[in-house]
């Protein structure tokens, strides 16, 4: 077994990966679902932000009875250049049957053509000595016109010993549906990856941290076993001299976890997307139509729909995907950012849902808008601390 990477976790990403590798936990049935996944040609891992996706990943291919040879790449934060994407590929490639002689072949050409670049990769694989699995990780990241299609090409005709395993916090528009058809594609979501009471008490225990049954449960309810938000409030108890009192009042304002969502999900949004965000946040649950009351524009409704394929913390309520609420966590962080920039609007915000749920007759909602017209949107007072 060979396993290979490009090289390219960089920044915030890479010291994160350093923190939370010491704190990993066994969650071998998600292992064994790859296991079982790599019968198949292709394997998609679609979840939010922080939900473990890079670590199972990586658990997966370094494990020391690992059986295949493995080709890990991991794309750049806003990857805009294919050619780079196309030769880190190439090399991990080469480099898992120990090809030495590779710098010719990983120049980089002005004249770049992608389907050529794409013919390249497809025929060094068709000749790889044995069985290969590419990791493409945070393929989210790549934002080049026409990549997508290219993706799709190469992951449709995968030699019969190649399989690829892509991780993303987003779907990708690969029109991969001939693979669901045949059976060749295996998909694990973010439900898939959530913790467990159970796994959220190990990660716990992993930093000497014991709490009791109800605020484990309080954590993890809060949580709704988002990883990255288990292990912040993991990090955080470590320090915290009331593991009890820091649990009962943890939530999306703890600065640990602000700091993580805005930077991985909210700043990454247009400013558009920011406002909705920011001015429906007071609502437990938004529609299309509500939304755009709240925010002034038309078009909302697609926007929640765009923002749940998305992964973006955005939750669909009803089958049809007209109503959704915001993921615990990230409506706590949205309600303080809005009493911090937009404070003198609350009222206002509150005054138009209010009417909207008493014509729609929602009582309950319009009297709880109505009373929270006169006070400011409530933050946790852990609010970064």
């Amino acid at each position: 077994m060979a396993t290979v990477e490009s090289g390219r976790l960089t920044g915030r990403r890479a010291s994160d990966w350093g923190t939370i590798s010491a704190r990993l936990i066994d969650r071998g049935e998600l292992l064994a679902a790859l296991d079982r996944s790599v019968t198949r040609k292709v394997t998609v891992i679609s979840a939010p932000a922080g939900s473990g996706k890079t670590s199972l990943l990586r658990a997966w291919a370094d494990r020391p009875r690992q059986t295949h040879r493995v080709a890990f790449v991991t794309v750049r934060r806003d990857q805009r250049d294919e050619q780079l994407f196309w030769l880190d590929l190439l090399r991990v490639i080469l480099e898992s049957v120990d090809e030495r002689d590779t710098d010719e072949a990983l120049i980089a050409t002005p004249g770049f053509n992608a389907e050529t670049m794409v013919d390249r990769v497809l025929s060094y694989l068709a000749d790889y000595p044995g069985r290969l699995v590419l990791v493409l990780d945070d393929l989210h990241e790549l934002d080049s016109a026409g990549v997508q299609t290219h993706v799709t090409r190469l992951l449709t005709e995968l030699p019969a010993q190649v399989h690829a395993l892509l991780g993303t916090r987003r779907d990708l528009r690969l029109r991969l549906h001939q693979l669901r058809l045949a059976g060749d594609l295996a998909e694990l979501r973010a439900a898939d990856l959530h913790f467990t009471e159970a796994e959220t008490r190990e990660v716990l225990a992993a930093s000497g941290v014991v709490v009791s049954d109800q605020a484990l449960a309080t954590l993890h309810k809060r949580t709704e076993g988002w990883a990255a938000g288990i292990r912040l409030a993991a990090i955080s108890l470590a320090e915290h001299p009331d593991a009890e009192r820091f649990v009962a009042e943890f939530s999306g304002s703890n600065r640990t976890v602000a700091d993580y969502l805005i930077g991985e999900l909210l700043e990454r949004q247009p400013a558009h997307i920011q406002q909705l965000l920011l001015r429906t946040s007071l609502l437990e649950r938004v529609n299309g139509e509500l939304a755009d009351l709240m925010t002034g524009y038309s078009g909302s409704e697609q926007l929640l729909l765009e923002l749940e394929d998305a992964n973006a913390f955005v939750v669909s309520l009803d089958p049809e995907r007209t109503w959704f609420r915001y993921h615990q966590l990230f409506a706590e962080l949205l309600r303080l950012e809005l009493r911090r920039t937009m404070a003198a609007e609350v009222p206002q915000l509150h005054r138009l849902a209010a009417k909207w749920f008493a014509e729609h007759a929602e009582p309950i909602d319009a009297i709880r808008h109505h009373a929270g017209r006169g006070r400011l949107v409530q933050c946790s007072p852990t609010a970064r601390r």
